[in-house]
């Protein structure tokens, strides 16, 4: 589970921004949004509020990109980082982007700091806490293109294993995706590694085509079709069914199919339509049930922009309660447009967060919990009222005509 995020000169970030899921003192639904690992609350759920343009799909991109560093060996020393500074001012244009991320693996808290710009990883540390003092795993830097490891004093590798990590860590990617391409045994950094590349999925966009999503364990799994017929029911009530059908064209792929029970005058009947005759709602709804599934039956951390997108705001809540009732260990974090969350009785502060677009183009992210207003008060009609800014502007609604 992700406890904090730190970062800055990545996108509309200028200066460090932090996203953190350490619970504060609230207890407001805390058998629901709460989850406790060695007496450190940490949230399950995260929310992003903010005008359009104003940062909040590049407070989820962080974390992606973060994501990609850790798990994408490169080919050779010529590929780009994909890092992009912030571009609205001379100096952070130029300079190198910073992340901090700390985190649990099991119980094991762990912080992974790294420093990268378009070119290369320029500093890199990764430290764990097997008791109450942080200990080193490594190290990194990489001076005129040719990285230098330090491992830790309690890491146990001999000399040929680590040659072998230091050849295989090119300068543009991180040591722990180097490792995933090295055949020895680092039980420090493969748990690491795996976290990143088991635990955590990429970002889902509003784009996203989600069927692929589901498809395959539907075929495989009846349970979870039951699932998720369970879902599509709450999404259109006329589906009964649905199921797979070989291409008549291609019969290497099959044809997605739903099966609609209508009732006309007291007698029902049975229809099919393809998936691209169903509605865009509904087969959101399809394919975030698989996200939703993998939410509740692994330690998941899933970032998702646009959450609501083509859903009713029901479907929205449902959705969301339906995580929180019944997940453990694993993190939702996603931005929305949709309101109506804040208008809920149960609502954490400490869960919400803002985006806020300065004049200079940046962007600043700041909690809910950082106001002090009172659980009980609608913050939905604070928000409206512009108490905690993080709304677009939007002027008048007159156009003045030209003479």
């Amino acid at each position: 589970m992700i406890l904090e995020l730190k970062f800055k000169n990545f996108r509309s970030a200028k200066d460090w921004q932090i996203l953190s899921f350490e619970a504060s003192a609230d207890k407001i639904a805390e058998q629901y949004y709460c989850t406790v690992i060695n007496d450190t609350r940490v949230l399950k759920m995260g929310i992003l509020y903010g005008a359009n343009a104003s940062g909040k799909t590049n407070v989820l991109l962080a974390l992606n990109f973060l994501r990609k560093l850790a798990i994408m060996p490169r080919v050779n020393k010529s590929e780009k980082t994909g890092f992009i500074p912030f571009l609205l001012d001379d100096e952070t244009k130029k300079g190198s982007g910073s992340f901090e991320l700390t985190f649990f693996v099991g119980d094991i808290k762990h912080v992974y700091s790294i420093e990268v710009d378009n070119s290369s990883v320029l500093q890199e540390t990764l430290k764990y806490y097997p008791g109450k003092q942080p200990a080193e795993i490594f190290s990194r830097t990489t001076i005129e293109g040719i990285t230098h490891i330090q491992l830790g004093s309690k890491i146990k590798l001999n000399a040929a294993e680590q040659d072998k990590l230091q050849v295989n860590t090119l300068s543009n990617m991180s040591v722990v995706a180097a490792f995933a391409t090295a055949n020895f045994v680092f039980p420090e950094l493969e748990r690491v590694y795996n976290y990143f590349f088991k635990q955590w999925l990429p970002l889902l966009q509003p784009q996203t085509d989600l069927r692929k999503w589901g498809n395959k364990e539907v075929e495989a799994d009846s349970e979870h079709k039951a699932f998720l017929l369970d879902l599509l029911h709450r999404a259109d009530f006329n589906i009964s069914g649905f199921d797979f059908q070989q291409n008549e064209i291609n019969k290497k792929t099959s044809d997605l199919l739903f099966e609609h029970t209508i009732s006309v005058n007291g007698q029902s009947s049975v229809h099919y339509l393809p998936d691209m005759l169903e509605s865009a709602g509904t087969m959101r709804y399809y394919g975030l049930g698989k996200i939703l599934s993998t939410l509740l039956e692994n330690d998941a951390i899933i970032p998702i922009d646009e959450l609501e997108n083509s859903l009713h705001p029901d479907l929205f809540a449902h959705f969301i309660n339906l995580f929180l009732v019944n997940s453990t260990r694993s993190q939702l974090i996603f931005s929305t447009h949709n309101l109506q969350s804040l208008d809920t009785e149960d609502l954490r502060k400490d869960a919400v967060w803002f985006t806020e677009k300065h004049e200079d183009g940046s962007t600043e992210l700041y909690s809910l919990d950082d106001f002090n207003i009172r659980n009980g008060v609608s913050f939905l009609n604070a928000y409206n009222a512009g108490k905690f800014g993080a709304k677009p502007t939007l002027g008048s609604i007159f156009i003045s005509k030209k003479q």
